[in-house]
């Protein structure tokens, strides 16, 4: 007994061994709250359609058992009777481990929502959007531990405003260096997370108009409608007004049609009725509205609005051409004339001539 007195700072035998069954106890009531919540986050995930559950139960399973160990251990240490320097360095030592420990969770909850978000149903099966998950997963673990090891090296007692100036500096002289691929990068980053428009997709940005075949780190690349290829830089294509044709649900459609002058005005009234006929007879169209709108230089002008309930281009101008073969065909056998461009022009004979003549 004298011996272990000696070496364990004179803590008595009894202190010992109750310092053992507490670091014990603490163990096993931990490693039970871990599997116990574990379990119960997992099951209610299982019944929940959002993954947030799944994530949360993921980052409680990711509790590391050293962690808990250490935990129970400086639990245990407590009771004993030990000098300032070494309760000291426990009380560090705990931070330093609780600090590992979150690093842990927080990384572990940002690998799992990027998991997800990965997913084929998540990602669209494209490997530009995979790939850019693993980069801001890459990025957001070396920023979680780096704050943690800040917070490791302060609660050490080190110095580190020098390191976090020179971290500053450095990384303000890396970005201006190459302010323009960080640009582009996190822009396909951004792109990425909220996605304006996928692989795939048919958008006009400004006046130039193509289908997305490729989204990069660095660039877009688009397969115009005339065929060849247009690279946008990220950057740029996010400071653009982008217009999103896959998003459409319906597609409306305007045109105008123009009478001559010598039709009826009962004929005029039966514009409408012909017109609302030929919708009806025409599958994946809604009319909107037909109007009398103008009297132009050389014709009576109707103005016809119409929806195609759906948003393929092919489909509504399918659409077009029908409503265009139906009005000629109708208006054929209505007797109503298209109008064309014209001009009549009035002659008069100078009085002058007529006498002399």
């Amino acid at each position: 007994m004298k011996h272990l007195k000696t070496i364990y700072f004179s803590n008595s035998w009894e202190h010992l061994l109750a310092a053992g069954i507490l670091i014990l106890i603490v163990f096993l009531i931990l490693l039970f709250a871990k599997q116990f919540l574990t379990a119960r986050l997992s099951k209610k995930a299982r019944q929940t359609p959002t993954y947030w559950d799944n994530i949360l139960a993921e980052t409680v399973a990711s509790t590391s058992t050293i962690s808990l160990i250490v935990f129970s251990l400086l639990c245990g240490v407590y009771l004993l009777d030990l000098p300032d320097e070494v309760n000291t360095v426990n009380a560090h030592l705990a931070a330093v481990v609780f600090l590992f420990q979150c690093g842990l969770w927080f990384s572990k909850a940002a690998s799992s929502w990027l998991a997800y978000k990965t997913t084929p149903d998540m990602a669209n099966g494209t490997k530009h959007g995979v790939m850019n998950m693993h980069i801001i997963g890459f990025v957001t673990r070396v920023v979680i531990w780096s704050i943690a090891l800040l917070l490791i090296l302060d609660n050490l007692g080190i110095n580190i405003t020098a390191l976090i100036a020179s971290l500053g500096i450095g990384g303000v002289a890396v970005a201006l260096a190459v302010q323009n691929i960080l640009g582009d990068l996190f822009a396909s980053l951004s792109i990425a997370i909220d996605k304006p428009f996928e692989v795939g997709d048919s958008i006009m940005i400004d006046d130039l108009n193509g289908t997305v075949k490729y989204v990069g780190l660095k660039t877009t690349r688009l397969t115009s409608i005339s065929g060849e290829e247009l690279i946008i830089s990220n950057a740029d294509l996010l400071k653009s007004r982008i217009h999103n044709f896959k998003k459409m649900q319906e597609r409306r459609m305007v045109f105008s049609i123009g009478v001559t002058f010598n039709t009826p005005p009962e004929k005029l009234r039966k514009i409408n009725q012909i017109v609302q006929e030929i919708f009806n007879g025409i599958s994946a169209t809604r009319l909107d509205r037909v109007h009398f709108n103008n009297i132009g230089q050389s014709s009576l002008d109707f103005e016809i609005v119409y929806y195609v309930t759906n948003s393929d281009y092919i489909i509504a101008m399918n659409a077009q051409q029908e409503v265009n073969l139906s009005l000629i065909e109708r208006f054929a056998k209505e007797k109503i004339e298209f109008a064309f461009p014209t001009q009549t022009l009035y002659v008069t004979e100078n009085a002058t001539d007529s006498a002399n003549a």
